[in-house]
């Protein structure tokens, strides 16, 4: 992790010190959160050059995310200041389609397919806000240092010219990064909520035996489910 997103992290994690420093009842009862929705991040291009000697696209543009979020409450007032706990996960298939000519000699004609898979594992500990701006509407916002594990794996491809042949590989990598939050939840019953939010997610993995770096950065747009304890 580079220095600028660690000095980020403790920049975010300062109104969590401050609110606990001031705390009246610390761990008052609070709220857990289940959502699920979808990670973008930008397309991934890189320059796969075990296998062609073009350009290969690999794209991470839309990832299926399920994760929980908790809130426990340090300060309880017009607003509630507390700890935000919580953990994520992503996942994704897809096929990655390569035409090209492989580097060497005789140069071979390449046409074929590679099964591309990607899991994204995240725990993260920070602070949040909570205000209620009517009497069954409530919002938030949170932000903190997050923990993120990636696993990477490419398998399956054919040539239509000589006998390429390319062993299934995988790459794992883990890194600090930070996260920030934010929706509106609508309370149907008592103590449960209904709501919409957006996560925002950044941190770099290295995937050093199949892609490469890949820049794990971009907003989860989310339904949620939340209980009052």
């Amino acid at each position: 992790m580079t220095y600028p997103r660690l000095l980020i992290a403790l920049i975010l994690l300062g109104p969590l010190l401050a609110a606990a420093a001031t705390a009246e009842t610390p761990f008052e009862p609070g709220t857990v959160q289940v959502f699920f929705g979808a990670l973008e991040l930008d397309e991934q291009s890189v320059a796969w050059t075990d296998v062609s000697s073009s350009e290969v696209d690999v794209k991470f543009e839309r990832i299926p995310v399920l994760g929980v979020e908790g809130e426990y409450i340090l300060h309880n007032g017009w607003l509630h200041i507390g700890v935000n706990p919580g953990a994520s996960l992503a996942w994704m298939t897809d096929d990655v389609r390569i035409r090209g000519t492989l580097s060497g000699p005789g140069g071979a004609v390449l046409a074929g397919s590679i099964d591309n898979s990607l899991w994204l594992v995240e725990a993260h500990l920070g602070g949040y806000v909570r205000g209620r701006l009517h009497d069954r509407i409530t919002t938030y916002a949170g932000a903190g240092p997050m923990f993120m594990f990636g696993h990477h794996e490419v398998d399956d491809t054919s040539s239509n010219r000589g006998n390429l042949q390319v062993l299934k590989n995988n790459a794992a990598d883990f890194n600090l990064g930070y996260y920030a939050r934010a929706g509106v939840d609508f309370e149907f019953q008592r103590d449960r909520h209904l709501g919409l939010g957006v996560r925002y997610l950044s941190t770099e993995l290295n995937f050093d035996d199949t892609v490469g770096e890949v820049d794990i950065e971009g907003p989860q747009w989310l339904f949620s489910y939340s209980q009052r304890w």
